[in-house]
């Protein structure tokens, strides 16, 4: 068995002691996770990552929203994604929807991008005029990416950032250090985009 499977496989082991139906709510006030795909091994696991990956994100992040494992909900068919991605986040509903079929070890990682699609629809990081400049896209992680349809590339890296921010911070250090520190004020501050662009600059060496 994979070692990081294993590792995650034990910690959601451990999770699924406190969960104890189908709608589960995260230790992180006003998170709200529901579980359409039932109770297989895989639908298991990636509620217990999610939740898991839900107590190491900031509240103001992923306050009041619901994230669903769905695996066969039709917004996937409706973004041309159902093949393509394990998660979506849908403005609309301001909701999370995960694939149990698709990964499910990587489920924490897929709910973390899809904050991280959150954040920068909600917080107006769309307006940066730090982030599009620094080395988002220039490292070989960050570079692979991919773009739903209908989202921005500077969205797509942003998510990407964030998502590797909370689950590979080493590695979005070496592949993209600006970025890694842009990501540091966000989650240390919990700033939106003008209180990060702000802080980012002001403390940006001459």
């Amino acid at each position: 068995m994979d070692p990081r499977f294993r590792s995650r496989l034990i910690a959601a082991i451990v999770l699924l002691i406190v969960v104890c139906s189908a709608f589960s709510v995260s230790p992180v006030a006003g998170f709200r996770l529901e579980n359409r795909d039932g109770s297989g091994t895989d639908a298991t696991l990636a509620e217990a990552l999610v939740l898991q990956q839900s107590t190491r994100i900031r509240e103001e992040f992923i306050k009041d929203i619901t994230v669903y494992i769905d695996s066969r909900n039709r917004v996937f068919a409706q973004q041309g994604t159902y093949g393509n991605t394990s998660g979506l986040y849908v403005p609309a509903e301001d909701a999370i929807y995960i694939r149990s079929d698709r990964h499910p070890a990587q489920a924490d990682e897929a709910f973390a991008r899809q904050v991280g699609y959150r954040v920068y629809h909600t917080m107006r990081f769309s307006e940066s005029t730090v982030f599009p400049a620094l080395d988002a896209g220039s490292g070989p992680c960050m570079a692979r990416l991919s773009i739903p349809p209908g989202e921005e590339r500077e969205a797509a890296l942003f998510a990407e950032a964030f998502m590797l921010y909370h689950a590979s911070p080493a590695l979005l250090k070496e592949d993209a250090p600006a970025t890694y520190a842009y990501m540091d004020l966000l989650v240390k501050s919990g700033g939106d985009c003008a209180a990060v662009d702000g802080l980012y600059t002001h403390g940006r060496p001459a």
